[in-house]
């Protein structure tokens, strides 16, 4: 195999328009990428990025990822829509393909199609949006329909909803980055010859046959009108016209097929006809639905096996592949019908072939225990056994003919008339089985029993009903009785669609799980055993492994869990007690009900504690100095008296921790100090707190006492200062006048 040039994927602004260049950065910190796209369905990519890398602050909703997503395709643009929190210093980014943005822009009004193709469907969805976008569409469908579609999305305008595109035209979508294109059933994709042998190189692929529905031979019939204008059924001399595989299975099974109008006049042109059929509908060929995985395969055949295995690294989505069942002798075409790809190994990890089909339905495989016990009311089943009593014993008037001559008898008709083709209510029974039509001969026969054993009617009346597997829509009674009852459910669109899968008993208590049919486990489980362990479980799973995620779980059990779980609300998260009741957080190996010196308490952590303080909560205020607490003492002789210690809890010594903590004993503290339950053993931090910020009160009212005081002393000490100045100021006065009169008095002297 040829590797293509890899390109590790980029990493966009939200708002950017031009993806030829790399963006914000090349995502070169990520790892274990996976593309996962379906046929007219799923297209998401899953990456890892560490918590170090040099984009995470950009790793973020909305943003832009570029990465290749298959052997011959461009690379596509997805969109983030989940980044989850850290584990590890890792985060797990999911995105959707660029044409998810349609999902989130509605159409304008009301589309009508009159006769129009699915080209003009398309091109009026995309026109017709309520915002602006750059999306285009071509189809290669040459069909005319009409339809009408409103109150949707332009995603689901083009598929997923009564009247869309893809409703009405069926046929495949290829999503393109912002280019779209709708080719009819069997357009899109090429068939470049790859083969893949089953039973070969195939032996431990996951095989999922239909060979239950395949059919070997059918029975082809038509209706015409003779030379007097009468309808007449026309069949072949052999009755039955097998497929060229019919050798190639142990027993044939044949169904009736209704050739009328398909230029069938007699029995040759019948016979042309039904082998154009056997051949244009594959009649004698199994389906087939092969999931292989590379990275399995590629370690467990031989070269020669590998080699037709790599062939399948060459195909796209759509692409068709032969299958070939040696066993059988018989060759398949399958389509690829899905794929997993890695972008930055540039290689696919699996790829799905199959017959693809909308809503694969498996509702009811696990389901194989023969259904026993039904019904202990009878009176509805008495009710229709009256009914068909009075029917049978006094029948309406009718008229039964041997058809189409007593010579010939094919069929035995009940009619309302002794005409043919006037008759309106019709009992008919030939080879092919009973069945009743209110609408003449042609039918369509609404009640009846096919001769291989279906049974079709609108309401059927049992006392006891021995089933295998009963499949259905509404099934409505007073009581059931099972071993075991499963439901499989998958919701409608908008993507990511989870099937929701129920079951009750059967070995498994109760479980709930939400899976995406492409992948091996469910995404979430909810789960309650019968052994007591487990409790009510709520898992989050890997999708892939199907390993539970430790941090993901919440769990409820009369025995303790191992798991880190988590509760989130989006709003208040609310835990509740009784008035009297307490809320601790515990060594779990330590409960006991009732409580007791063993058990251990653990730390709890949070950006902030909280404690409900308003007045509406409070009667009787009074400040705390005012109040008789502060007749029996003050902060300051609390804070004095309380002692505070170092210590070890016996935990830590259990656990061979050295470092000692720091606390009060509780038992030693004043009432005011303590909770308001009768457990001495507990500190009120509240109460604490508040005690220590009146004990800072006292203190900044001594502190203001004393600056007070200081300032007073200040004042008279200034004042002193002053008057020593001024005297200072007189002295030097009084020496000058002295030093003056000195100096006169020496002056008188020397005159003399």
């Amino acid at each position: 195999m040829t590797a293509s040039r890899t390109l590790t994927p980029r990493l966009y602004d939200a708002a950017t328009t031009d993806f030829n260049n790399n963006g914000i950065g090349v995502l070169i910190d990520s790892f274990d990428w996976i593309v996962r796209q379906e046929a007219n369905g799923t297209y998401e990519l899953e990456f890892k990025y560490v918590k170090d890398g040099m984009y995470f602050d950009e790793i973020k909703n909305e943003n832009i990822v570029k990465a290749k997503t298959g052997f011959r395709e461009q690379e596509q643009l997805f969109t983030i829509y989940a980044v989850s929190k850290v584990m590890d210093g890792i985060v797990t980014v999911k995105a959707e393909h660029i044409s998810y943005r349609l999902h989130y822009n509605p159409i304008k009004g009301k589309i009508t199609v009159q006769n129009g193709t699915a080209g003009y469907m398309l091109n009026q969805i995309l026109s017709n949006t309520v915002y602006p976008h750059k999306f285009t569409g071509t189809s290669t469908s040459t069909t005319q329909a009409s339809t009408t579609i409103e109150l949707a999305s332009s995603r689901e305008a083009l598929g997923g909803k009564e009247g869309s595109l893809l409703d009405t035209f069926k046929g495949e979508f290829i999503f393109d980055n912002f280019n779209i294109r709708h080719y009819p059933r069997q357009g899109a994709g090429v068939d470049k010859g790859v083969l893949v042998a089953y039973g070969k190189n195939l032996t431990d692929a996951t095989q999922d046959e239909e060979i239950g529905e395949t059919f070997t031979s059918i029975y082809p019939y038509a209706q015409v009108q003779d030379a007097n204008g009468n309808e007449t059924t026309i069949r072949l001399p052999e009755v039955v016209l097998d497929s060229a595989y019919v050798s190639n299975f142990a027993q044939p099974r044949a169904f009736m097929v209704d050739l009328t109008g398909d230029n069938v006049t007699n029995v040759a042109t019948l016979r042309t006809a039904a082998q154009a059929y056997i051949v244009n509908n594959d009649v004698g060929k199994p389906s087939v639905n092969l999931n292989i995985s590379f990275v399995d395969l590629s370690r467990e055949v031989d070269d020669e096996e590998l080699a037709s295995i790599l062939a399948l690294e060459t195909v796209n989505l759509w692409d068709t592949v032969t299958v070939k069942f040696l066993q059988l002798g018989i060759d398949v075409k399958a389509r690829v019908i899905a794929t997993t790809f890695d972008p930055v190994l540039d290689k696919y990890i699996s790829v799905e072939l199959g017959d693809f089909k909308a809503n694969i339905s498996r509702q009811f495989n696990d389901v194989q225990k023969e259904v026993e016990n039904l019904v202990s009311d009878k009176t509805f089943l008495q009710a229709g056994i009256d009914e068909l009593t009075n029917v049978i014993n006094n029948p309406p008037a009718g008229n039964v003919v041997l058809y189409p001559s007593m010579a010939d008898p094919q069929e035995m008709l009940i009619m309302d008339t002794k005409d043919i083709n006037t008759a309106r209510n019709i009992w008919r029974w030939n080879a092919g089985g009973l069945g009743f039509s209110k609408n003449g001969y042609a039918g369509p026969y609404e009640i009846g029993i096919t001769y291989d054993g279906m049974i079709v009617a609108d309401r059927i009346l049992t006392g006891k009903l021995r089933a295998i597997d009963i499949i259905g829509v509404t099934i409505t009674g007073s009581a059931a009785y099972l071993d075991t009852l499963y439901s499989s459910f998958m919701p409608p669109l908008p993507l990511p669609q989870y099937r929701e899968a129920l079951k009750i008993g059967g070995g498994s208590g109760f479980s709930l799980n939400a899976k995406r049919d492409n992948y091996p486990f469910p995404a979430m489980n909810i789960r309650l055993n019968t052994t007591g362990d487990l409790g009510l479980a709520i898992e989050a799973l890997n999708e892939t492994t199907g390993v539970v995620n430790a941090d993901q779980v919440i769990r409820l059990s009369p025995y303790a869990g191992a798991e880190a779980p988590m509760f989130y609300s989006r709003g208040w998260c609310y835990v509740g007690t009784n008035a009297d009741g307490r809320v601790a957080f515990i060594d779990y190996t330590t409960w006991k009900s009732g409580g007791g010196p063993q058990i251990r308490y653990v730390p709890a952590r949070a950006s902030a504690w909280e404690t409900a303080s308003s007045a509406t909560l409070k009667q009787d205020i009074e400040k705390l100095a005012d109040s008789i607490l502060y007749e029996r003492f003050t902060a300051k002789d609390l804070v004095k008296d309380v002692e505070v210690f170092a210590y070890r809890l016996k935990q830590d010594a259990e656990q061979m921790k050295l470092e000692k903590n720091i606390g009060f004993i509780a038992e030693l503290l004043p009432k005011v100090l303590r909770s308001d339950s009768t457990d001495i053993a507990t500190v009120d931090l509240y109460k604490t707190s508040a005690w220590l910020w009146q004990y800072a009160r006292e203190n900044i009212e001594e502190v203001e006492a004393l600056r007070t005081e200081l300032s007073n002393t200040n004042e008279t000490l200034e004042t002193a200062l002053e008057l020593v100045d001024d005297l200072k100021e007189q002295n030097k006065a009084l020496e000058k006048r002295i030093a003056d009169i000195e100096e006169f008095i020496e002056r008188r002297l020397l005159r003399r």
